[in-house]
């Protein structure tokens, strides 16, 4: 099958994917916004924040490294993936001690009780599913990736559902904790079927002795997604620390609906990883110019999505509860989002699957410290509003800085193909 053809293929099924995850992730959110209301909500997305930020770290980066050595060699699959394995098992103890102890110094107390629950599920059970999600990308077999990713947002919305009738039948008051002490068994579910599917599809792990380049390589992976999660996510947990819990959830409402009406852009660059660690193995101009072709599909989702969420966000109360009144507007400051992920999710893209991803972890790194700096000075000020003007302050900057050097790695690769060719 032609490559285009394949893409093509591999994108309409992580979008049928992602579609199936879209209605089961609404009806996720819609019990739990109306179970826990905003007070709660926030509590519950603040401490996530913070495990989410953390957990990065926990498998050093070789949720990518499977993509990236799967992709070009598929017998490396079982070293790979017992490696990968190994290390997030271990990084999980280090993760949980490491979260409790930062959490006692941040949060209060009726929080850090959270953390044990949600560091079990997203930092242990999650990094099993999200990389049994990444072998099945590596590999090419995208139809399993995309059910997966269905599968995960399946399991969340029957537990709040089983949070929703527990607290319609015996009438108790639902909270951040109770929901916690819940919310990992869907984690638990997902990660055995994960594991079972992926040892059934692509065989059982191999132990062997980690290779030194994938430990580089891979933290220079997870200090990206630790990145991406710090200007994403830090903002939420700052918000919870400073006791602004409504504000917390008012604020995680409105960018929880920019992440769903990101996932088709997200989509597609999942899709076309395997393909642009295979076109940038060539040159950079090749991954540049797939880079070009997808944004032309990406740029007008995000216009137009844009105007979408802008006139829509008015139902979000109607939907979610009174309680969710200020994502109305939190929604309007946020909907360029979306459009401005489009381009760095393409230009940072271009630069993991062409050159050394450091260079794309230095920008994220820049971006993070920039978001960082910026929600300390703003959010003590202005709420969840100052939140909301680093965000996008921080994901323009990011685009801004991809292009930037994407240039930088097309200038370098010319002026040594001329240097060869003077040569010869």
């Amino acid at each position: 099958m032609p490559e285009s053809a394949s893409l093509q293929r591999n994108t309409l099924w992580m979008i049928a994917g992602h579609g199936v995850s879209l209605v089961f992730q609404a009806a996720y959110f819609i019990l739990i916004g109306r179970t826990l209301g905003s007070h709660d909500y926030g509590a519950f997305v603040g401490v996530v924040a913070l495990v989410n930020v953390l957990s990065q770290f926990s498998s050093l980066g070789m949720e990518m490294i499977l993509v990236r050595n799967i992709s070009r060699v598929r017998e490396s699959f079982s070293t790979t993936w017992g490696s990968a394995l190994l290390i997030s098992a271990c990084g999980f103890a280090v993760l949980l001690i490491l979260a409790i102890a930062i959490g006692h110094f941040t949060l209060k107390p009726e929080l850090q009780r959270l953390i044990p629950y949600i560091a079990l599920s997203d930092a242990l059970f999650g990094k099993i599913w999200q990389l049994s999600s990444r072998a099945f990308q590596g590999a090419g077999m995208l139809t399993h990736t995309a059910r997966l990713t269905a599968l995960s947002n399946i399991t969340r919305a029957v537990s709040a559902l089983g949070l929703f009738l527990l607290v319609l039948v015996t009438h108790c008051h639902a909270d951040a904790l109770l929901w916690t002490r819940i919310y990992w068994l869907s984690s638990l579910a997902t990660a055995i079927v994960s594991f079972s599917w992926v040892t059934r599809s692509l065989g059982w792990p191999a132990f062997a002795r980690i290779q030194m380049c994938d430990l580089t390589d891979g933290l220079s992976f997870s200090l990206s997604s630790s990145s991406i999660s710090v200007y994403n996510d830090i903002d939420k947990t700052l918000l919870a620390s400073m006791g602004q819990l409504q504000a917390a959830g008012i604020y995680a409402a409105a960018y929880r609906i920019i992440d769903v009406a990101s996932v088709p852009i997200y989509a597609i660059y999942t899709a076309a990883t395997p393909r642009f660690f295979r076109e940038g193995g060539r040159r950079v101009c090749n991954a540049s110019a797939l880079a070009g072709r997808l944004l032309r599909r990406t740029i007008p989702y995000g216009v137009v999505m844009a105007l979408l969420l802008f006139a829509g966000s008015s139902f979000l109360p109607l939907v979610f509860g009174r309680s969710f009144r200020g994502s109305v507007e939190a929604l309007r400051w946020l909907c360029l989002l979306p459009l401005i992920r489009g381009l760095h999710y393409a230009w940072g893209t271009t630069i993991t699957g062409s050159a050394s991803q450091w260079y794309r972890t230095a920008t994220q790194l820049g971006a993070a410290g920039m978001n960082l700096l910026l929600n300390v000075a703003l959010i003590p000020r202005w709420s969840w509003r100052g939140a909301a003007i680093a965000s996008l302050l921080t994901d323009a900057a990011l685009a801004a800085g991809s292009w930037v050097v994407l240039q930088y790695l097309r200038a370098k690769e010319d002026a040594r193909t001329i240097a060869i060719t003077q040569l010869v």
